[in-house]
């Protein structure tokens, strides 16, 4: 079980997290963003129960916050990945992530910064782009690239 990184709920890796009908009552309580989609209920990401880079509701969270593994954590678990290393990929994402952090503007709302980011390139893109907005547009677009693929290469979800 991982306590240390927290980027599976801050809305990086995934949007939504499922929830088994049972947990309904247990999410209301805790003031977790419900959503249903066609298949299952579930609650937004980013968790609003997020502290930092831990849960602060641990004890009590969705069944689905306790199983979950992402690919570095089990290859960590499976002595793949050492520990230094398992850290120097969480802090290179929490690193990019923060640098598009600074360039993206947050929404009214809490959201992920892939939707934060998607809202902003539409934004700037008003049809009528000057040459400097341009390269602001594509050099955003290409750190949003980067960092998907280093989440895809690192923490593999």
């Amino acid at each position: 079980m991982c306590v240390i990184c927290g980027l599976c709920c801050t809305g990086l890796l995934f949007d939504i997290a499922p929830l088994e009908e049972p947990e309904l009552p247990l999410a209301e309580r805790l003031r977790l963003p419900l959503i249903q989609t066609p298949v299952y209920d579930a609650f937004r990401l980013p968790c609003p129960r997020q502290d930092g880079a831990v849960c602060g509701v641990y004890a009590t969270r969705p069944k689905v916050c306790g199983t979950y593994e992402c690919g570095l954590l089990q290859r960590y678990t499976g002595g793949e990945v050492s520990l230094g290393e398992a850290h120097e990929r969480v802090m290179r994402v929490r690193e990019m992530t923060a640098a598009l952090r600074r360039q993206v503007p947050a929404g009214a709302r809490a959201r992920p910064l892939w939707d934060d980011a998607r809202a902003y390139l539409d934004m700037m893109d008003d049809g009528l782009v000057q040459p400097e907005r341009q390269r602001e547009i594509e050099t955003l677009k290409a750190s949003l690239s980067a960092l998907r693929t280093t989440i895809r290469q690192d923490l593999d979800p």
